[in-house]
């Protein structure tokens, strides 16, 4: 009888990242346990059940959306969730985590999503490459949030365009001279302050948060009380899906109903 060999586990991968935040730890921790705070920075709804065993609830709508139970609830330290499948039920072994640090009035943010398939296949690769930009972006709301806007509820306004073509492609279209700004956004740099001409005929100026050819890139708006615009192209394709987000606060719903109507505009004319 031939013993059988020991199957190995498959191979892994885990997104860290971590931004400090000029907040106290309390705040930081309210904006990730609170279902109120979480929409000011991360979902469009949030419920949570608080406390190990417990579950937290975050939806950007019917199409995207899950329940995920909580597997570590230490307060102002650790936070741990179980990764939530769109429409319910449970990724085995995909976990968020959450740990902070206080450091004299500012806390470290530390994010560690762990559990990703490192089989290599396109939509894998494709989920990885997407999760950790998007990651990019709510760290950078949740910080903005808390150090620009406490306390201020978010309107969000969210245009979409699905397009057939290669993310470069897509990419130049929208990033490049002529596209969403005209002078593109290619000779811009993180953290730097710019001046653009909006497709709109609108003029922008803020500051450039980040900016990650050929994914993305995502800004602050003066004119829209610090408002964070973010470009962002997702799918392993054939098809993509353009989108541009507006995270606005202290701004009148109605001036970000017409945000939205506009740059519904903006994509269409761009890729169609």
């Amino acid at each position: 009888m031939t013993a059988e060999k020991p199957t190995r586990p498959p191979a892994t991968r885990r997104i860290e990242k971590q931004i400090e935040v000029a907040a106290p730890v309390e705040a930081v921790w309210k904006a990730l346990t609170d279902a109120q705070e979480l929409t000011r920075w991360f979902p469009l709804e949030a419920q949570v059940v608080p406390g190990e065993g417990g579950s937290i609830f975050l939806s950007w709508g019917p199409d995207c959306q899950g329940k995920a139970p909580i597997t570590a609830w230490e307060e102002n330290r650790r936070l741990q969730w179980r990764e939530g499948a769109p429409g319910g039920g449970e990724v085995p072994g995909v976990f968020v985590e959450w740990l902070l640090e206080a450091r004299g009035g500012k806390t470290l943010v530390r994010l560690v999503y762990s559990g990703f398939s490192a089989g290599g296949a396109d939509w894998e690769n494709e989920y990885f490459d997407s999760t950790n930009y998007g990651w990019g972006f709510m760290l950078t709301n949740l910080r903005h949030y808390l150090e620009s806007h406490p306390g201020m509820p978010r309107l969000v306004a969210w245009s979409r365009q699905k397009v057939a073509q290669p993310r470069p492609q897509i990419y130049e279209k929208l990033a490049g001279a002529g596209g969403l700004f005209a002078e593109g956004v290619g000779t811009l740099a993180g953290g730097g302050r710019y001046t653009l001409r909006a497709a709109t005929g609108d003029s922008f100026t803020g500051r450039v948060e980040f900016i990650v050819p050929p994914r993305g890139f995502c800004l602050t708006v003066d004119g829209l009380n610090g408002a964070l615009y973010w470009l962002s192209i997702e799918g392993a394709g054939p098809e993509h899906n353009a989108q541009v987000w507006l995270s606005a606060y202290g701004v009148p719903q109605a001036q970000v109903d017409a945000f939205k109507q506009t740059w519904d505009g903006v994509l269409a004319k761009l890729l169609n």
